[in-house]
Order: structure tokens, then sequence, then C-alpha cells
């Protein structure tokens, strides 16, 4: 070897001016970074000098004072810390300039390799580096050299975010044993604060709280502002986590001020990425884009790739929260993109497929939806994540009641409930219960409960607690939310009170019958809650009622809810459909007769208004009354009086009346068909039932509910139907609305027990017939269930006779064809074409 190679090859041991280093290092800890590089690099200059050839300066040894590839292992360092990559590959590039070989690094020097493993790590390059540190703390198991503290360290880092935080732990904690035993304390410090990391994703956040905490009192004593501003940072992330929102807000605050005095900018992109978090959180839309947008753009300009998938997700949430759900998924579709690169089984993942998942529920894509959130429950479940896990049931909780799942949404927003309890997360906390109060409201609406005063207990008792963590999150929304929610418990548990304690009365009283229950409205989307209260809170009142809607929408439940909810439940509930009592002999049946009045009225005959006294007249198809015997029922709302036929003594009546109709009342009165007075009158108080095309998300729960009733027992749609029919019954514009879907529970439960195969054809799709088909079955748009075609016709024919009572033209109405084309049909089946009695 010539002398010139030797003495490059000594070089990297050859030792430094001791005062020299000391300083280095003393400003590399105080995080002078600059100036720390600016001495290492004069000190490197004068060794250099004193190598040449003709060099004039010879410097003498010190025993105690570091070697070259010391002083370059910090220059590393801080071109780590001030985010120089490209130098430090530079740096690397020119290490045989100091006497090492760049591919021996990892023997030789494995403190310089550890700082290229370190950038890896930041750039994202988890599983290289996992498999890198791995290779070197296996092969030094025996000899125990002090850097096999660091290894473990920036392995511990990187498992945590590929999302296998056991191991994550267990490097962790060995990695500050021996720090704290080698007296490193800026080492212990470091882990310290990945100890606390991994407690924030386990989602102990009091355990967490204190590493952190531990971690910035060894970083005050060493004077490190720059590792104090991140541990600032990563207690501002427990608190907004915990639902301290302002608290997190003051720890952010004070993250930048100590960042911001030693121009970290790293940290500096991650705080604006938590601060937009917790902007988002307190609603503050605004606020929140503005500052993730420009972390984004800093997370690029340095190549952060976490940081700017991180970025992209809370920007998602920023849009989602605001409505704007196919922005937000574009924005999820590219920040999914990047976390899979980078980490396909991690938390980042895991979160942006269960908000991916809750846009699609909520673009009504429910199927999609709650599949890709089984997926984010199984990675977050996977990740020991309570927290997460308890986010994501409550998204699938939320998704599931939509689709009017009431029995898997409560099970799941149960078990959210208890995972926030448990990690002490009240501000998700106090969602899940708001959600958990809404899901058992739905459930007594619904009829699915034994005891409705036990779910309204309930209910209310959980929304008792909502209302501190809300208060103490800063956010007005959610208290006012929160406080709406819990005055329509008060307000049904009012009225449940009055009508167990009427119920009492009643018992006690020998004169007394039962009071009646209403059906239950079977419903999860939010327009009909609405009504429903609406139509509780026109209950009490004395005033007419009327009733609008499309064939099929409920308008009887909704009179029937009106009865049973108002004082007079007590009385009877008369209902009438108008069309089915012929005009010469309305007055009769309406208003009665005495004994005598006409031939063959051998007895007095009390009439439909005498019956409703002291309860409620409910006349169907209001819009079907005759012209000239509507100034009677306009006399009868005014005054409660009317004549009975052959009664000259005026007669009265305490009852309310109720209408309902399909028709357009208005256009009818500007044509002269329905009195004007009469018309103003019945509007006082008015419910306008939407059809099931303006309300989808009821389709599954209405299906399941007829099912189940048809069966006998508990069923499940897919018991009956294939995803693609489910999915179709979506699409599907259901012209006979309520009415015909339960026509095709019923078909499918004929079918299906007769046969073991469903195919139910209900009307046109996109210009074809649409047929419903079993769950082993294709579903189609074309008749391939000829050879059942023409039962499925007779039969729902038959049922849409039924649903009519024999009429004729309601059931053409109902089935969506002309009168003269029903009658086609009846002939060729051989049904009868007219009404016969007996």
């Amino acid at each position: 070897m010539c002398a010139n190679a030797r003495n490059i090859q000594s070089l990297a041991q050859r030792p430094l001016p001791g005062l020299i280093y000391r300083q280095a290092l003393q400003l590399y800890r105080t995080e002078d970074y600059e100036s720390s590089l600016t001495m290492v690099r004069e000190g490197l200059d004068l060794i250099e000098c004193e190598a040449s050839p003709d060099a004039s300066v010879v410097l003498l040894p010190d025993p105690d004072s570091a070697k070259v590839c010391d002083a370059v292992v910090l220059w590393a360092k801080n071109l780590y810390q001030l985010d120089r990559f490209k130098d430090f590959q530079v740096l690397m590039a020119s290490a045989g300039r100091w006497g090492m070989v760049p591919e021996n690094l990892s023997t030789d020097l494995p403190e310089l390799d550890l700082v290229r493993l370190s950038f890896g790590f930041k750039r994202g390059e988890y599983l290289d580096v996992v498999n890198e540190t791995t290779t070197f703390i296996d092969s030094h198991r025996d000899v125990l050299p002090p850097v096999l503290a660091d290894y473990l360290l920036l392995r511990g880092h990187c498992l945590s975010n590929l999302g296998q935080p056991n191991r994550a732990v267990e490097d962790a904690e060995v990695a500050f044993s021996l720090f704290r035993l080698l007296g490193k304390d800026l080492e212990s410090a470091r882990s310290a604060n990945l100890q606390g990391m991994l407690l924030v994703r386990s989602s102990d956040f009091p355990g967490a709280d204190r590493w952190f905490r531990r971690s910035f009192d060894l970083h005050r004593k060493l004077g490190m502002r720059k590792n104090m501003g991140g541990n600032r940072l990563n207690l501002g992330i427990v608190n907004y986590k915990r639902g301290a929102l302002p608290q997190a807000e003051i720890e952010f605050q004070a993250a930048f001020n100590l960042l911001t005095e030693v121009d970290a900018q790293v940290p500096l992109c991650r705080a604006a990425i938590a601060r937009g978090c917790n902007l988002r959180l307190q609603r503050d839309f605004d606020g929140a884009r503005n500052v993730l947008n420009k972390a984004y753009k800093q997370a690029i300009e340095m190549s952060l790739a976490r940081e700017e998938a991180l970025a992209l997700e809370f920007l998602g949430d920023v849009y989602r929260d605001e409505g704007k759900l196919e922005q937000a998924r574009r924005f999820y579709s590219r920040a999914l993109a990047i976390g899979s690169s980078i980490a396909p089984d991690g938390d980042i993942v895991m979160e942006v497929m269960c908000r991916q998942g809750q846009c699609l529920s909520l673009l009504g894509r429910h199927s999609e939806g709650v599949s890709v959130l089984g997926r984010a429950l199984l990675l977050a479940r996977r990740l020991a994540d309570r927290h997460e896990e308890g986010v994501v049931r409550r998204a699938l909780a939320t998704a599931l009641y939509t689709m009017g799942d009431l029995i898997q949404a409560g099970q799941h927003v149960d078990r959210s409930v208890q995972l926030f309890e448990q990690v002490g997360a009240n501000f998700e906390l106090a969602h899940a219960q708001m959600l958990q109060a809404n899901i058992r409201l739905a459930r007594i609406d619904g009829g699915l409960v034994d005891d409705t005063g036990e779910m309204l207990e309930k209910a209310w008792q959980g929304m008792l607690k909502t209302i501190d963590p809300f208060i103490k999150s800063g956010v007005d929304h959610w208290v006012v939310e929160a406080r709406g929610l819990l005055t329509d418990i008060a307000r049904r548990r009012s009225r449940w009170e009055k009508l167990q304690l009427d119920g009492w009365n009643a018992e006690i009283s020998t004169t007394a019958s039962k009071l009646p229950e209403a059906p239950p409205i079977i419903h999860v989307s939010t327009r009909m809650r609405d009504l429903i209260q609406l139509s509780d809170a026109f209950a009490d009142s004395e005033e007419p009622v009327l009733i609008t809607g499309a064939t099929g929408t409920g308008k009887e439940l909704f009179a029937r809810r009106l009865h049973t909810h108002s004082r007079r439940r007590s009385g009877k509930l008369v209902c009438v459909n108008v069309t089915a009592i012929a005009e010469s002999l309305f007055e009769r049946e309406f208003f009665g007769h005495v004994q005598g009045s006409f031939t063959g009225a051998d007895r007095d005959g009390i009439g439909l208004a005498a019956q409703a006294d002291g309860g409620t007249l409910f006349l169907d198809e209001i819009g079907e009354l005759a012209l000239k015997q509507q100034p009677a029922l306009l006399r009868l709302l005014q005054d409660g009086t009317y004549h009975a036929i052959g009664d000259p003594q005026e007669r009265r009546v305490d009852m309310r009346l109720v209408a309902a109709t399909n028709a357009d009342l208005e256009k009818l009165v500007s044509e002269g068909k329905f009195r004007a007075d009469l018309y103003y009158r019945l509007k006082i108080l008015g419910l306008n039932l939407p059809s099931i095309k303006d309300r989808r998300e009821d389709v599954q729960p209405l299906l399941r509910h007829f099912l189940s009733v048809a069966a006998g027992r508990s069923v499940e749609p897919t018991e009956f139907f294939n995803l693609e029919s489910l999915d179709q019954m979506q699409y599907y514009a259901w012209p006979g609305n309520v009415r015909e879907i339960a026509m095709v529970a019923r078909q499918a439960r004929v079918q299906m027990a007769s046969t073991g195969q469903v195919c139910v054809e209900v009307g046109r799709l996109d210009g074809e017939l649409l047929f419903f088909t079993g769950p082993q079955q294709v579903a189609t748009s074309t008749n391939v269930c000829s050879s059942v075609s023409e039962v499925i016709s007779r039969s729902r024919i038959m049922l849409a006779l039924s649903e009519a009572r024999g009429n004729r033209a309601e059931a053409a109405r109902q089935l969506g064809v002309s009168r003269s084309t029903l009658y086609r049909h009846l002939v060729k089946m051989g049904i009868a074409t007219k009404v016969t009695t007996g």
C-alpha cells in the first residue's frame, strides 16, 4: 500500500483538537446546528491541513479528544437536524476523503450509517430501515455496542408507523433502559418521547402524557428547545384526542414558539398538521384549510411522505365536514396512495379507509361504505388502537343506522362508547353517545323495543353526559345540537310518562278499555324523523290536521300517531275512506239518523261523527268528497254541530278531525271542485309526507320490517334477495311507495316458501322490466323469470286489489297502469272485473 493510501486510511482515526470538538458538541446539544456544523468543518480543515505533505501546522495529539470519524458523524447529525439531505449525500459520497469507505460504514462506522437510515425514516422508507436496522441488531447482540440502543430506537419508530405496535414497544423499552444505563440523557429523552407516541397509538392517553412530560423535563435540563417543542406538540395531540381542544391549542402555540426560535422546519410542518386537525374539530374550517394547505406544501418541499399523507387526510376531513364529499374523497384517495406506499398496514391507511367508508355511505353507496369500514375495523384492531377502533365503530354504526339496520348499528355504537370511555376520549365519546341516543329513539319509533320507558331513560342518561364534554371543547355547534336532542328526549319522556299515567287511570276505571297503540313508522331518514317530531308537536293541539302525500306513503299511520299521542287517546279513532261511501249514503253514514226517518229505519243509527265523540275522526281521500257535502263538514269543523237525518234537533260533538289526501287540493279549489273555506280550515296544521324516492335510505329498513312481519320472525333482506337486487332497490322509483315495498316483501316470502326461489316483478328501471331475485339467483332487468312471471303478475294484481279494498281505479294507480290496461289483465287471468257482494 502506498504512503498516500495509508495516510488517508489512518485519517479517520486521527484525533481532533479536544476543545474544538467539545464546543461543536455543546453547540449541537443546544440546538445551534449551524454553528456546530461550522466548528466541525473548521476542525476537520485543520486536520486536513496537517495531513498535507507541505503542512506548516502540526497539531499535538490530545488523548482525550475525539477522532476525525466522530467529527464526520457530528457533521452528519447536524445535517439531519437541518434537514439537508442533499448535503448529506455529498458528505457520504466524499467519505473517502476522511479515510472512510461508504460501502463499509455499517460495520466500520455504524453511527454514521445510522444517520443515513434516519434520513430514510424521515422520508417514509420504513420497511427498508427496519430490515437494515434488524440486520445490525442481530449481528451485534453478543457485543452490545452503545450504538445498539440508537438502532433499537430507530427501528421502534419505524415499526410504530408500519402498524406493529407490540414490537415497537419492545424496542422502545429496551432502548430507554440502555440509554439510562449509559447515562445518555438526550437519547433517554428521545426514547421517552417514543414511549409516549406508542401509548398515544394504543390510546393510553394518561400514560402518554406522563412520558411526554418526562421527555420534556429531560430536554429542558439539556436546553434543547427544538425537542421541547416536539414534546409540547405531542402533548397537544394527546389533549385533542382526549377532547380538551382549547388546551390542545395552547400546547400547539407553545410548540410553535419553541420550534420557530430554532427554525425547526420539519417539526413545524408536523405542528401545523396537528393544529389544522384541531381547528377542524373546533369547526373553524377556513382556518384549518389554510394551515393544512401550507403544511402540505412544506411536506412536499421537504419530501416528507408521512406528513404529506396526513395533511391530505385532514384536508379531506375539512371538506367532508363541510358536506363536499366528492372533493373529500379526492384528498383521501391521494392520502391512501401515499400511505399504502410507505406502510400498507399502518395507521394512515386505516384512518383514510374509515373516512372513505364514511363518504361512500353519505353518498348513498351504503354497501360499499360498510365493506370499506369493515376493512378499516380489522386494521384498527390489528393495530390495537382503541381510540381509532372507537372512531371506526361509530362510523359503522352511522352507516348501518342510515341503512336501517338498527340492531347492528346499536351493537357497534355501544362498543364505540365503551372504547371511548376506556381511553378517556371525552369529545369523541360525546359524539358516540349522541349517535347512540338517536339509534335508541329510532328503535322506539320503529317499534323495535319491548320497554319504551327504559329505552327513553337510557337515551336521556346518555345524552346528559354529552353536555359537559361539548362545553369544555369550546364548540358551540355541538352544545346546541346536544341540547336540542336532549330537549326532544325530555319531551318524549314527558309524553310517555303521561301516557303511562293515563293508562293506569284507565285501567282502574271500569268503563275504560286498554289504550290503543300506534303502529310503528319505520324510518331512519332525517326527513321522516322531522315529520314525526312535527306530528308529535301537533298531537296536543285541537286544530284539524291535513296530511298530504302520494298513495302508500303512510298517511293513516300518521293519523293514528296523532291520535295516540293526543289528549283524546282514550277516545275512539274512527277511520273513514271517503271514496268507500256512496254519495247518496254520505249524510246517513256520517251524521246518523233517527228511527222512522226513511223506509227501513226501524231504529236510531249512530253516525261516524257521533262515534268519534271524545276522540278523533280520520277522513282519508278528503279530496274525493262531493262538493255538495262539504258545507256540512265545514259546519262540523267550525261549530262542532250537525243534524242527524230526520232529527230537527241540533246535535253537538266533541271531536278532532284529521284529513288526508293524495290530491292537489289547491288545484281543486282553483277549479271550483273543493270549497276554499273548507280547504283553509283544514290546512291550519299540515304534514306533507315524502315519497320513497325522496327518502331512499328508508327502503332497506322497511323491507326488513315487512319481511319479518311476513315470516313471523326477525329476518334480514339477504335471506330473500341477492345483493345486486338490494342495490337496485335503492334506485327503483317505488311508485307504490311503502305499500309497494310491503307487497314485494309478501311476494318474496310466499315464493320462497313455495318454490325456494324469489323473482318479484316490480316495474321498470331505465325502460326495462325489473325483477328482484333470490340470494342464489342473478338480478335482472329482462324477463329471465318467465316461468313464474304470470304467477308474479297475478299475485301482484291481487295484492293491489286487496290493498285498494277492491277499488279497481285505486289498484290501477298503485300498479302504475291505466284502468283499461288493468281490466285487460283481469280478463286474461280470469279475475273478476266486478266486485260482488253477498
